[in-house]
């Protein structure tokens, strides 16, 4: 568009000034090499106009010969790019398809035309189509590989939890989904099972830390957070109740101001702050609680 308006802006300038000097006849005399020519100044401003516009059709010529085999080389590269994304797309569809045929002669089909290094999706598709023909230990080897890639590796630590998972390997399972949600928390499978580890080994600060991670790329709402801190704290507290009554009370009375109408933590905050002593803070925590939804444990 704005090329156009220059385009547009430029002719317009032009025929403003050729009426200009249709307006005001007159002559031009040029003397060279002994000879005088008298031409008109119309025909002076329309041999100039001439001459500028033949140099830059010459330029133009020039430079586009110049510039030829780079143009035709990167017709064809585009053009071989081109085949290569329409072979990618094709296996993509026959992997998640189930046709593993198809998508091991597109993944092949892709590689000589795309080097993965440029489209990592090719090692995807690669892996794909080895579990659907049945290789398990092939596709594991390459999902191992794109731990390599930080595009790819939660997509490889996706591909290994899952085999894990698969062969029963629960540790191993376990390893994988640690790692992806050390990077990536907002991925609910690696969370998931990260978190059910956690709280299985006890810790609670861990598993405290993965929740507050989760909460701050809203990967879970807040509400359902402060919800998942409550009843992780409780835990902690129960956890601590022998060992350390301090840091238990501090643990039980977070979690009861999170979430009031949790009964647990209303108990055993209330239970903590009545062992030392203050009867009356407890008794409004049971209160509170039993106000918010009567359980059999508050009464």
């Amino acid at each position: 568009m704005i090329r156009l308006l220059v385009f547009l802006a430029v002719v317009f300038a032009l025929g403003l000034g050729f009426a200009w000097l249709a307006d005001r006849p007159g002559d031009m005399i040029v003397t060279f090499n002994g000879y005088q020519y008298q031409i008109t100044l119309m025909v002076a401003a329309v041999a100039i106009v001439a001459v500028v516009a033949a140099v830059m059709i010459v330029w133009w010529l020039i430079k586009s010969l110049w510039n030829s085999p780079y143009t035709i080389s990167r017709y064809f590269r585009v053009r071989r790019r081109d085949r290569g994304y329409q072979a990618l797309s094709t296996g993509m569809i026959a992997a998640g398809a189930g046709d593993g045929a198809l998508a091991r002669k597109k993944t092949k089909e892709a590689a000589k035309l795309i080097n993965s290094d440029q489209e990592p999706l090719i090692n995807l598709l690669d892996a794909q189509a080895s579990l659907l023909e049945g290789d398990h230990k092939g596709a594991r080897e390459k999902f191992e590989r794109m731990l390599d890639d930080p595009e790819m590796r939660l997509l490889g630590l996706r591909g290994l939890y899952l085999e894990a998972e698969r062969l029963g390997d629960r540790n191993a399972a376990r390893h994988y989904a640690g790692r992806a949600a050390a990077v990536a928390p907002q991925l609910a499978w690696a969370a998931e099972s990260t978190l059910e580890e956690l709280t299985e080994r006890g810790d609670w600060d861990g598993a405290l830390k993965l929740v507050e991670a989760q909460k701050s790329t809203r990967q879970i709402e807040r509400d359902a957070a402060n919800r998942r801190r409550a009843v992780l704290l409780t835990a902690k507290a129960q956890a601590l109740v022998d060992s350390d009554p301090n840091a238990a009370r501090t643990a039980a009375l977070e979690a009861n101001k999170l979430a009031p109408d949790f009964a647990p933590a209303a108990v055993i905050a209330a239970d903590l702050v009545i062992r030392q002593n203050d009867v009356r803070k407890g008794s409004k925590i049971l209160e509170a609680a039993w106000k918010a939804e009567p359980h059999p444990d508050i009464a």
